[in-house]
């Protein structure tokens, strides 16, 4: 069975919090109707996840839900048909106490099999709730000033391609 990658958008493949442009990266105006949004994308992430998609099987877990399709994968160069995962609304900050608000939504969703989770607004919190699923998963923090990095796919390569009894569970960076 492939493992799933869960990817967000906003931090791991868009650094928004970045002070200016970091190398790599491209200014990218998005218009949807009256909607216009500005995001950062580095063209050879989308190279790297395509290679990663000989190992995993790419999902979009990102607040952009369909929209990743439409909008952000023609960008990064990734097929418009991705499986999205849709949230069944955000909760209020006074209802989520620690780590994600994605996260129990993640662990319903993926069923039992194994997945890789990117994400800038996970912490421990998150691994420790995941890791009683008793299931392979590495959940890998992004910093959203930064982006994904060599290193972090290079984590995510590593860790897809181990046979899966020994990719562990709440393996994380």
């Amino acid at each position: 069975m492939r493992p799933l990658l869960l990817l967000d958008f906003d931090g791991p493949l868009n650094p928004h919090r970045a002070r200016e442009i970091p190398p790599g990266y491209r200014m990218h105006e998005i218009v949807e109707g009256a909607k216009v949004w500005r995001v950062l994308v580095n063209q050879q992430h989308g190279a790297e996840l395509l290679a990663l998609a000989e190992i995993y099987d790419l999902v979009w877990a990102t607040s952009w839900e369909h929209g990743a399709n439409r909008l952000l994968s023609p960008i990064l160069g990734l097929p418009s048909d991705l499986p999205t995962i849709l949230w069944p609304g955000r909760p209020s900050v006074a209802d989520v106490r620690r780590g994600s608000w994605k996260t129990s939504h993640i662990a319903d969703w993926v069923g039992g099999r194994p997945f890789a989770w990117v994400d800038d607004e996970v912490n421990r919190h998150d691994r420790f709730y995941l890791e009683r699923l008793g299931q392979p998963h590495l959940v890998l923090r992004v910093e959203p000033h930064l982006g994904l990095t060599a290193e972090d796919f290079a984590v995510l390569r590593g860790w897809g391609r181990k046979p899966f009894v020994d990719r562990g569970c709440g393996t994380d960076t």
